[in-house]
Parts: structure tokens; sequence; C-alpha cells
């Protein structure tokens, strides 16, 4: 485990569980949700906060093209590839507070990719690097956190979401195309421009999610968590040619921040 403390949060973070964030605590209140916890399978998509790459959400047919050919990966959620391929792998300590993965077989262009967590007393930035020193390949990262709709046994959260366009999906949920419509609710779909920063409302704590991400999924069908998910690309993109190039001297880069602010007594009572 990697355990890091800065004022009154603390993080957990497991490199052995696909190199999840399995804990944020600020004060007594964990702020992810951890139910439906599981060693195996898409188990562990349900819980904490975890790493997509080198794609994100469902990829059609668990296939692309690139480079003038046809590349597969292993169809986890069939016929399709959902979240990636570091999710279910162990990583490596790669320094303080820092981990790190190979791509493996599954991958065919190799590569690695690396977390770094750093805690302040106020925020949590986790950093992603994709790298290939060897090759040129396609890449889209997004980081996968669940927030507890219940902290410290008080009411449901609430939150402030204000997406300007949202993907609609077929049956199998690939984006199909784009809509002004935020769609029926509950929501389990992704957005693009995004107006302003989501921010989750405790009745004792807000907490902003800050990412220079394009592209994001909420999730809120889970009964004990809200899923609210920034992405450098969009899902499907690797499909779609929507993704970073990385190749030798040239990585993805990308980053979340997670910003929180204890609320007053007078706050709370406006809530």
């Amino acid at each position: 485990m990697i355990e890091l403390t800065a004022g009154n949060a603390a993080i957990r973070v497991d490199p052995a569980d696909g190199g999840r964030l399995t804990s944020l605590r600020v004060g007594d209140a964990e702020l992810l949700g951890t139910g439906g916890a599981g060693p195996a399978g898409l188990n562990r998509i349900m819980y904490g906060s975890f790493l997509m790459a080198p794609f994100v959400g469902r990829l059609e047919g668990a296939r692309f093209t690139f480079a003038g050919r046809e590349w597969t990966v292993p169809a986890n959620l069939a016929p399709h590839a959902l979240h990636g391929l570091v999710f279910d792998r162990p990583w490596d300590i790669d320094g303080t507070g820092a981990i790190g993965i190979e791509l493996d077989e599954r991958w065919p262009f190799g590569g690695a990719v690396r977390q770094e967590f750093e805690l302040g007393p106020d925020a949590l930035t986790v950093r992603a690097t994709v790298t290939n020193e060897r090759r040129s390949m396609p890449a889209i990262v997004g980081f996968h956190p669940w927030f507890a709709r219940r902290i410290a046994g008080g009411p449901e959260l609430t939150y402030r979401f204000e997406p300007g366009l949202r993907y609609v999906c077929d049956e199998d949920g690939i984006p199909r195309h784009l809509s002004a419509s935020t769609g029926p609710r509950p929501w389990d779909d992704s957005f693009t421009s995004v107006a302003n920063p989501p921010i989750i409302r405790w009745p004792t704590l807000d907490l902003t999610v800050a990412s220079a991400a394009g592209h994001w999924i909420v999730c809120e069908t889970k009964a004990d968590a809200v899923c609210i998910e920034p992405l450098s690309g969009p899902v499907n993109g690797l499909n779609t040619h929507h993704y970073q190039l990385v190749e030798p001297g040239a990585p993805l880069q990308f980053s979340m921040t997670l910003h929180w602010a204890v609320r007053q007594p007078t706050d709370r009572k406006t809530a």
C-alpha cells in the first residue's frame, strides 16, 4: 500500500489492486465509494478510483484501425472491450507517491503508464503519463472515481454538472452522435462541452473535480455512489480517431485534481 497524509486528509493507493485509489478521507469522512468491491472480473470497476488506459469506456468490437491496419484487444465485455488494460493488473511502486505498469501482450504496441499522487491538506492531484519509447501508438486515458453518496452517515450528496452535449449511444453503449439534450435520468452517459468543473456537495463538504478534460462520463445508476469521470478523449475514440498520438519523446499527460472545502455551519443551514 501507499499511504499519504496532509493535514486531516489521507489517501491509500493499492498497487496490487489495479493501481487503485482505494481511500480518500477528509477527517472522519470517506469520500470514495467502496461498495461492490470484488477481487475479479468487472467487479473491479465498481469501487474506489482507477485509471483507464490506453482507451476509455467501451471500444467497439474490441478492435480499431491504426497505421493502415486493424488491431484487436481482448473483449472483456463481449463483443466489446471496456475501460482499458491496466485496471485489472498489479502495478509497481515507482517512487514516493508514484506507481507504474508496463502495457502487456494484450496491447500490441508496448509502452508504459505511470501515476503520481500528490496530496495536500485541501486537494489531491493524480497525474497520469503514457509513454512509448519504441514506436507510435494511439492512446486515451481517463480517471474513474466513485464518490460516496453519503459521508459520515449524513444526507445524500447533490452535484453540479453542466454538459453542453451528450453522446447518444446505441443499445450496446457505443456513442453514435451528439445531442444538445441531456437525456433521461439517471445518467450512465458520456458528455462533452462541459461548462464548468463539476462540484459535488455533501452537507459538510464541497468537492470540485478539476481537469483539462474535453470529455466526461457520469454514472448515477449505482445505489451507494456516483461516478464523475474526466477523459482525455471520447468513448470509442480509438475507432473515431479522436486520440492522442504517443511516440518516442511525446507522451500523453493527463491529470485530475480533487479540491475540497469544509463547509461552515452557516453554509450547511442554507444548502
